[in-house]
């Protein structure tokens, strides 16, 4: 239950701020590999409040190092007992004028503002909230801005080889629901090789592009017929040939959320048996297939006891613990994989992450804020 010190820590929060900050950051473009504008903003920020942080170059190329750098700022005894990490990298841009920042009453829009600079402005106030107020922590925190989550993660990479904590809390889009369990990831590349004709003789080639149709058709029928709640989507598809030809050659890339009960070798046997079958009917031409990126899922335990400030935040905030399952990619697993229970919890919906109509509520990114405090208030403080 939230005490005299929460609620002390809690007036202490400016919403007009968590406002400011959330737009100053959207209104920065910083896809991955050119973050840095959006992490100046927090960093400003947190300046201007006094609240210390240091920044983690990343490894590789010294001048791309000079301009890539995590932000880490950490309070009271360590190692901690908490980490909170959020990346402030986002998708590249769509559509300008479809996601131009701009407010609507309660919903802001914009690039960003759910996948996820939203959760990133309410930690980061949080913070500042817990500086200010004075509380001595008796475990440590520490929260990490990342960058390169909408890559292949190499910003938390960098950071776990140098941190990590028994308990972490990551800010994607879930509404504030606090997700324990997290699907896998399987990126995959399908190659197809056919033979060339011209193409008014089709039948005397073989069409890489019909067999890949095929193959890439079984595969979604094969995968809603197993029933395993599997999420198939095909990303991308390539190739072909010039004009008037037959196509030789064709690539696509397929990408698969797996809930966490589900085995990799369950997916590579349903690719494996759908390509039988497409060259049942196209046997002239060559299928083969690679899985270029996987990572595992993962289930916690409800009853795990590092879940109990989490619950009990929940709680002192008036909201209910309901745990769920997060369906998407994020860099959980690699948090995950070091031994650290790993929630899944921020401000915004998936469903609008990654689309030209991204939005977040400024109200739940308030909500996520007071939350935040009193995650660090329950794992650190009390």
């Amino acid at each position: 239950m939230s005490g005299a010190g929460l609620d002390a820590v809690l007036t202490l929060l400016d919403d007009e701020a968590i406002v400011e900050l959330l737009s100053d950051a959207v209104e920065q473009y910083s896809p991955s590999y050119a973050e840095e504008p959006a992490m100046e903003v927090f960093a400003a920020r947190l300046n201007a409040s006094g609240v210390r942080y240091l920044r983690q170059p990343l490894p590789g190329d010294s001048t791309a190092s000079d301009h890539r750098a995590n932000l880490v700022i950490e309070l009271g005894p360590q190692p901690s007992s908490l980490m909170w990490v959020g990346h402030v990298d986002t998708v590249p841009l769509i559509d300008e004028e479809d996601q131009r920042m701009h407010r609507d009453g309660d919903i802001l829009h914009g690039l960003g503002t759910a996948d996820m600079k939203s959760g990133c402005a309410a930690i980061v106030e949080a913070v500042i909230a817990v500086v200010r107020s004075g509380l001595e922590l008796k475990r440590g925190l520490t929260v990490a801005l990342v960058v390169g989550e909408e890559e292949y993660g190499d910003g938390s990479e960098a950071l776990l080889e140098w941190r990590t904590a028994p308990l972490t809390v990551i800010g994607e889009p879930t509404g504030l629901e606090p997700c324990v369990d997290h699907f896998g990831y399987y990126e995959c590349l399908l190659t197809a090789r056919g033979e060339r004709a011209h193409a008014a003789l089709p039948e005397m080639g073989a069409s890489a592009i019909h067999a890949m149709l095929a193959w890439m058709q079984r595969i979604l029928e094969a995968g809603a017929a197993a029933g395993l709640g599997l999420s198939i989507n095909p990303r991308e598809i390539r190739g072909g040939a010039s004009l008037f030809m037959v196509a030789e050659q064709c690539e696509a890339v397929i990408n698969i959320h797996i809930p966490p009960e589900v085995d990799r070798a369950v997916v590579d046997d349903l690719i494996e048996r759908a390509r039988a079958e497409a060259l049942s009917t196209h046997g002239r031409c060559e299928l083969t297939f690679e899985n270029d990126y996987w990572a595992t899922g993962y289930s916690n335990a409800d009853e795990n006891v590092r879940l109990e400030p989490l619950r009990r935040a929940y709680e002192a905030s008036g909201m209910n613990w309901a745990p769920t399952a997060f369906r998407s990619h994020s860099d959980g697993s690699m948090f995950h994989e070091k031994g650290s229970v790993t929630v899944i919890c921020g401000p915004g919906r998936l469903e609008v992450a990654h689309t030209r109509h991204e939005h977040v509520s400024l109200q739940q990114t308030v909500d996520a804020s007071r939350l935040y405090v009193a995650m660090i208030y329950e794992a650190c403080i009390a």
